[in-house]
């Protein structure tokens, strides 16, 4: 993995303990896999044990996704796509953009569901909006 003021600052926040022990976990697992984990790979490295054979019930994965939308948040580089589940850091911009654009279509085809319930129940839109 290639050196850049990005990967600098997240070695830096590692080494000054600034992160929280599950966040610090994550970032220090992906810095080790450039190509990325998937989701019960990271389990298995933040915490050591197996994953659930179903996801959607193994809380330690909610931990994990919890943590990495929070260094999301803290503007770290943490990439996911559908086409391929995981987790990876990057500041690859066609790779970044690939993301939003998933995560925009995401937004419009819940904001569809929004709009037939609010049409269903007859009901205003947020934006004081009558149809």
């Amino acid at each position: 993995m290639s050196t850049t003021p990005v990967y600098e600052k997240i070695r830096a926040d590692l080494e000054a303990g600034q992160l929280k022990e599950i966040e610090r976990k994550i970032l220090e697992a992906l810095l080790r896999a450039p190509a990325g984990l998937n989701r019960k790979g990271l389990i298995r490295v933040v915490f050591g044990k197996e994953a659930q054979k179903n996801l959607g019930n193994d809380t330690r994965d909610r931990k994990i996704r919890k943590a990495i939308e929070s260094l999301r948040n803290q503007l770290y580089p943490i990439i996911s796509t559908s086409g391929k589940a995981g987790y990876k850091l990057t500041t690859d911009p066609e790779m970044i953009e690939e993301m939003i654009r998933e995560l925009e279509s995401r937004i419009a085809h819940l904001q569809q569901k929004v709009d037939a319930a609010r049409m269903y129940y007859d009901l205003p839109s947020r934006s004081g909006d009558e149809r």
